[in-house]
């Protein structure tokens, strides 16, 4: 049975935002399967987090147009160390102390992006989870349909995550690298329907237990990426996953097939493009920002068919 831990407020934070900012897009990406960890309405988000050796459960909102307020619940003691690492993980989460006025003029530019622009405007990456977690859904992303993933993911969190309990909203919480470090292949392979993944997860959690998961600025992205890739099973479209996620790299672009027909649409207008032709332009109309381009093609395609809704609340 999955552990539930019913969590209690301890604290709350105001954490500023650079203008322009969308709260609900930046929190919120239509593009993005459903998980159990998360869950929005148009003007909150509920989301948990793993701090150190808590769970925590946050439920962000604007306080006024430059302000994120954050009322924090947690299953233990909180301490002055994990309110500090708690904010530090949600300011490069959301990029909330990024200037994206760089990309929007270079942007600006290019017509087809006016309408993405205008509609999106003030977005920013967003990526809640630490370097373990993204890594481990981007592994879950390896030559697998959207429905695959979520299935894979489903009992990933199921076997060896928590639930958490607070604000009214009952959502899942991730498993740690220690939580799992002791599973075998054979288990993840048979019980978890991972597939070759098995093989890997071992190694992600063998990894993250000497590399601490949530130092995720680190001075040289580079030789991180080259360091991670030197786990058997990440290639560089995974590492491209998690520098674009993870480390915020604006440059950083991922391409499936799916995100690389919508951009071709978007860019090229055409159905389709070879995989070297749409990253070509990617690089000639947005250089330093090929992956903060496309995130914005790609959301917008899918703001009026959002994969999960918003919750009326």
């Amino acid at each position: 049975m999955t552990d539930t831990r019913t969590l209690t407020h301890v604290d709350t934070l105001r954490l500023p935002v650079k203008q322009p900012f969308h709260f609900r897009y930046t929190l919120w990406k239509p593009s993005h399967f459903a998980t159990g960890l998360e869950q929005h309405s148009q003007q909150r988000s509920w989301r948990t987090f793993r701090v150190g050796e808590l769970v925590c459960g946050v439920v962000l909102s604007m306080d006024g147009s430059d302000t994120v307020h954050i009322e924090v619940y947690s299953d233990g003691p909180w301490q002055q160390a994990d309110r500090d690492r708690l904010s530090a993980r949600l300011i490069h989460s959301y990029g909330l102390d990024e200037d994206l006025s760089a990309f929007v003029a270079l942007a600006e530019q290019v017509p087809p992006m006016r309408e993405p622009l205008t509609a999106l405007a003030g977005m920013r990456q967003s990526c809640p989870e630490n370097l373990f977690e993204i890594a481990i859904i981007s592994l879950l992303l390896q030559n697998a349909t959207v429905a695959r993933t979520a299935q894979m993911m489903t009992n990933l969190l199921d076997h060896y995550g928590l639930i958490a309990e607070f604000d009214g909203v009952r959502l899942k919480a991730f498993f740690t690298p220690e939580e799992i470090a002791g599973v075998d292949e054979a288990t993840f392979r048979e019980r978890d329907r991972l597939g070759y993944r098995a093989k890997y997860l071992g190694r992600f959690a063998e990894f993250f237990t000497m590399h601490d998961p949530d130092e995720a600025d680190h001075a040289s992205k580079a030789e991180l990426m080259t360091e991670f890739q030197t786990i058997k099973g990440v290639g560089p479209y995974t590492a491209a996953i998690i520098a674009g996620h993870a480390v915020r790299d604006p440059s950083a672009l991922g391409l499936d097939v799916w995100n690389r027909k919508l951009l071709a649409k978007r860019l090229l207008d055409a159905d389709d493009a070879e995989a070297e032709v749409v990253m070509t332009e990617m690089h000639r109309l947005f250089p330093g920002y090929e992956g903060l381009a496309g995130l914005y093609v790609i959301e917008d395609a899918y703001r009026e068919r959002a994969v999960v809704e918003l919750v009326q609340r």
